[in-house]
C-alpha cells in the first residue's frame, strides 16, 4: 500500500483574511438586509389580511365592542398580535445581523488600515 500525500491549497490574496471571505460576509449582510424588509412586508400583509377578514366577519360591529368579547379577544390576540410581533422580532433580529457584520468588517478594515 502506498500513502498518498494530498496538500491543499488555499489562494489567499496578501490583504485578504486567512479565515474568513470579506466578500461572502458582505453578502450575507445584503442578503439579510434584503430578506428583513420581505419578511417585515409578508407579515404585514398577513396582518392587514386577518384584520380585513376580522372587519367581514364582525358584520360592522366596531372594534371597541370586539374586544369586550372573550372569542374576539382571543382571535384579535392570535391572529392579529402575534404575527406582527413575529415579524417585528424577525425584521429586528435579520437587521441587528447585517448591522454588527457591517460593523465587524468595518472595524477589520480599519485595523488593518493602520497596522500599515
Amino acid at each position: 500500500m502506498s500513502e498518498d500525500n494530498i496538500e491543499i491549497v488555499v489562494d489567499v490574496e496578501e490583504n485578504e483574511p486567512v479565515y474568513y471571505s470579506p466578500k461572502a460576509l458582505t453578502l450575507v449582510a445584503m442578503v439579510a438586509r434584503v430578506f428583513s424588509w420581505v419578511v417585515l412586508v409578508g407579515f404585514l400583509l398577513v396582518v392587514v389580511g386577518n384584520f380585513m377578514n376580522l372587519q367581514e366577519l364582525s358584520q360592522g360591529a366596531p372594534l371597541a365592542e370586539l374586544i369586550k368579547q372573550g372569542a374576539a379577544r382571543s382571535w384579535i390576540y392570535s391572529n392579529l398580535a402575534i404575527p406582527l410581533l413575529t415579524g417585528l422580532g424577525l425584521f429586528i433580529t435579520l437587521q441587528g445581523i447585517c448591522i454588527g457584520l457591517d460593523v465587524l468588517l468595518e472595524i477589520d478594515f480599519n485595523t488593518r488600515e493602520t497596522a500599515k
